[in-house]
């Protein structure tokens, strides 16, 4: 225990107004009422005394009300003990002097400065008190002071008053030794347990704040199986309240909202093993699963006694969802090296047969049903060559190559373009929207342009019977750049909600499946996404969001932002 610093001193005016009040009960016990038993068994006078004691309460009063002004409480209680030693002088002046039967009242002086002071205060009243003692003594025995006689029958002999006097000041001493020691004792085990009571306090609270920041759940049951900690959580993963668990029995207060883990516990409490991993799934309603990972820690004591259990789970569903991210990624990564080697190995016959059927379509004259079939090798000719140009670009896309390009100007040359398309334009009517102000921004103009391509096509194509197709542009948080495709068309099935942009799934006769995964994976490759959904009033809606890094606008066209969507 290192010295206590000034901030620590016991000597505070609560304490000192609390001293005040005990000193006063125990002087009118002391002085009071042995003033007033020695008047009637002596038939004295005491007013003396009555009269220091209310001298005593004064002194007092005044202290207090000096400490509440601002005078340090430690020096008001200097002051007092000092001021108590020279009152008890007085008081074995009234009472008989050296031989008062009141001689020891120094003692309760001493005794209370060892308690309230800091430091060695009894030793140092001993000393006070010792001085004003044999003071006192000194000018009794040599005729300088008289106490009253009829206190005393005869004076002292000089002898018996220094045997008398030395008595006392050993006395006095002795008590402010042992009395600073008690007190010094009693000041340290009370800073310790304070110390004690403050550490574990904020141990409580720093493990408190730890259990509410895990993203793990916590919860700790004792022997009996009672739960003694549970942290927010693990009242979410298991859907309990903490109000209605803490301090019960886990199994009862468990079992009917998650039944696999309360027994999981109970068999942890069973067993013998400290360890224990386990996954296990708890079941939400009829279709909804939630997949835990359980590490179970046994608790002992020194003695290896079991004192409980800890639990540590954590929802997996997440780290599920990563894993089937991965395996599908691997699946798409050999898929697409597949294809590639494919599509290599079948290019070069594919267009040996496609060159030789297209000379002989041109050399030989062919009529009626033959024309019709060579007419029919030439174009699923031509479709095949699409399928396998497709299979490539889907395997072996090159990095894109950044450019500045104004994204509407982009847009308008794709409209233009497919404007000519006579199955484009007789389907939907196709507008612009651009609420961005002409934004320019850094990305491969080719590339973006076949993901608008391949979007306008499809909206287009499922507006059997017209329709109109709005394509607008507006930035997001300052940080993305929007490009929607609305189309009136009959929106997106579940079904194909599923596998939107999977490789090789559609549900269009002739189509390869490859399109909207070729636009999804040029978007993800400028570090954007692309989402589809249904729209509210029907039809369906892709947007592509772009961010907006290296991005910059003409100052005539600047417009605010969009709202998000």
């Amino acid at each position: 225990m290192g010295p206590r610093s000034h901030g620590d001193s016991l000597c505070t005016p609560s304490v000192v107004t609390k001293f005040l009040w005990l000193r006063m009960i125990v002087l009118a016990l002391v002085v009071g009422a042995g003033s007033m038993i020695m008047q009637l068994s002596q038939e004295i006078e005491a007013a003396p005394l009555y009269l220091l004691l209310l001298a005593s309460y004064l002194v007092g009063g005044v202290v207090v009300a000096g400490t509440r002004a601002g005078l340090p409480a430690e020096r008001g209680m200097w002051m007092l003990m000092v001021t108590d030693v020279v009152w008890g002088t007085a008081v074995i002046h009234y009472s008989g002097g050296v031989g008062s039967q009141f001689s020891l009242i120094f003692c309760l002086s001493i005794i209370a400065a060892a308690f309230v002071l800091d430091g060695r205060g009894g030793l140092s009243i001993a000393i006070v008190a010792s001085v004003c003692f044999v003071s006192y003594a000194v000018l009794q025995s040599e005729g300088y002071v008289h106490p009253p006689s009829r206190w005393i029958e005869a004076s002292a002999v000089w002898s018996q008053g220094l045997l008398q006097t030395y008595m006392h000041v050993s006395v006095f001493f002795l008590v402010g030794a042992v009395g600073d020691y008690l007190a010094e004792r009693s000041r340290l085990k009370g800073y310790e347990l304070r110390e004690a009571e403050t550490e574990l306090k904020q141990l409580k609270v720093d493990t408190d704040n730890i259990l509410k920041q895990m993203s793990s759940g916590v919860l700790v049951c004792d022997a009996d199986g009672r739960v003694l900690t549970i942290n927010p959580t693990a009242e979410d993963i298991l859907e309990v309240s903490r109000s209605k668990v803490l301090g019960q029995d886990a199994n009862s207060a468990l079992t009917e909202a998650v039944p696999e883990f309360a027994e999981l516990l109970r068999g942890a409490l069973e067993t013998k093993m400290r360890r224990q991993r386990r996954e296990l799934t708890l079941r939400e309603g009829e279709s909804n699963e939630l997949p835990l990972g359980v590490s179970l820690s046994m608790m002992r004591d020194e003695d290896g006694r079991k004192r409980g259990v800890i639990a540590l789970f954590q929802d997996l569903t997440e780290v599920r969802r990563m894993q089937s991210r991965v395996r599908k990624a691997d699946r798409l990564a050999a898929i697409g090296e597949l294809s590639a080697n494919i599509a290599h190995e079948l290019r070069n016959p594919l267009a040996s047969i496609s060159g030789s059927i297209e000379l002989l379509y041109n050399e030989v004259k062919l009529s009626g049903e033959n024309k019709r079939l060579m007419e029919l090798i030439m174009k699923e000719s031509g479709r095949l060559d699409r399928i396998i140009t497709n299979f490539l670009e889907f395997a072996r896309m090159r990095p894109p190559s950044a450019d500045r390009v104004h994204v509407s100007h982009c847009l308008e040359d794709v409209i233009m373009l497919l404007s000519n398309n006579v199955a484009v334009s007789r389907m939907a009517a196709i507008e612009i929207e651009d609420r961005a102000g002409d934004v320019v921004i850094k990305f491969d103009e080719e590339q973006m342009k076949q993901v608008f391509v391949n979007l306008i096509i499809n909206a287009c194509e499922v507006m059997d019977d017209g329709g109109r197709l709005t394509v607008s542009l507006k930035t997001i948080d300052q940080e993305w750049l929007a490009i929607a495709f609305k189309d009136e068309g009959p929106g997106i099935s579940d079904e194909v909600q599923a596998h939107l942009f999977e490789p090789f799934f559609t549900r269009k006769e002739g189509g390869t499946g490859l399109g909207l995964a070729i636009a999804n994976k040029i978007v993800a490759a400028h570090g954007g996404k692309i989402r589809g959904k249904n729209r509210a009033g029907g039809g369906a809606e892709f947007v592509v969001l772009v961010p907006l890094n290296n991005v910059g606008r003409r100052a005539d066209t600047l417009q605010p932002a969009g709202s998000t969507l």
